[in-house]
């Protein structure tokens, strides 16, 4: 399968998943950079736009207005502190991670801003994850909108689950043995914090489905600047995903 699209919200391998795709599939192979490191679980993904609606007026009189970037920066303070939690954790996949990573708001130093927008982005985990997220965001955006003249709207921009099996699968074991043939050094296993279409396309399958991220090119040169992947390297995989194939349906 083709998808498009996995960099922002994987549309391309939610519409594939919706029209039965995955219905008959045994295992599932994504070409993720990955010739280092077989992966078989990985985080989920989840992006926030949280937008704060305030009314402008001279900075000078502020109070024929209301500050946006006020209650913004109180749910952000309170995100940090009441999503993050440390105690709860995936013994692959590590805690979930949030950050807050753009915020914006205001059009002049001397303006009482109209509006503020912050931008999130969650690493989910099976025992912490997209609806439970959700749900907090939502809660806590509540609770600040009850003051006079808060106005905070949490929109949902990405939701891709966690995807957790548990590795010990007959193409995980192929793939370890080809991955030394062809390229002299047996790959160890891991779950990445990172995501892939596998979010979407394992929605209904279970712990012990084969998932596997191997592919041409090296896990640490994900989104740096000239990404590249060795002629010689992609070749290579071509024999080998042939070699796997074949042995993994005798």
């Amino acid at each position: 399968m083709a998808t498009t699209g996995e960099e922002v919200g994987g549309a391309g391998s939610k519409k594939l998943y919706e029209e039965g795709y995955m219905d008959d599939v045994d295992a599932l192979i994504v070409a993720e950079p990955s010739q280092d490191v077989i992966v078989y679980s990985h985080k989920g993904s989840l992006n926030f736009k949280v937008t704060s609606k305030g009314q402008e007026a001279h900075s000078a009189m502020p109070h024929l207005g209301y500050n946006a970037i006020d209650p913004l920066a109180e749910f952000i303070t309170r995100v940090n502190s009441e999503v993050r939690d440390p105690s709860r954790s995936n013994e692959t996949l590590g805690e979930l991670i949030m950050n807050c990573t753009i915020v914006q708001g205001g059009q002049q130093v001397n303006s009482i801003p109209e509006v503020a927008a912050a931008e999130f982005n969650v690493r989910t985990i099976p025992e912490y994850d997209t609806e439970e997220v959700i749900a907090k965001f939502n809660e806590i955006a509540e609770e600040i909108n009850k003051q006079k003249d808060a106005k905070i709207h949490v929109e949902v921009t990405m939701a891709l689950p966690s995807v957790f099996t548990d590795g010990k699968s007959e193409l995980v074991e192929i793939a370890q043995d080809l991955g030394e043939k062809y390229f002299g050094e047996k790959p160890g296993t891991i779950g990445s914090p990172g995501v892939t279409d596998g979010s979407n396309f394992l929605r209904s399958k279970g712990d012990e489905f084969p998932l596997m991220m191997f592919g041409p090119g090296l896990t640490k040169m994900a989104h740096k600047i000239d990404e590249y992947v060795h002629k010689d390297v992609y070749l290579k995989f071509i024999d080998l995903y042939k070699e796997m194939i074949l042995a993994f349906n005798q």
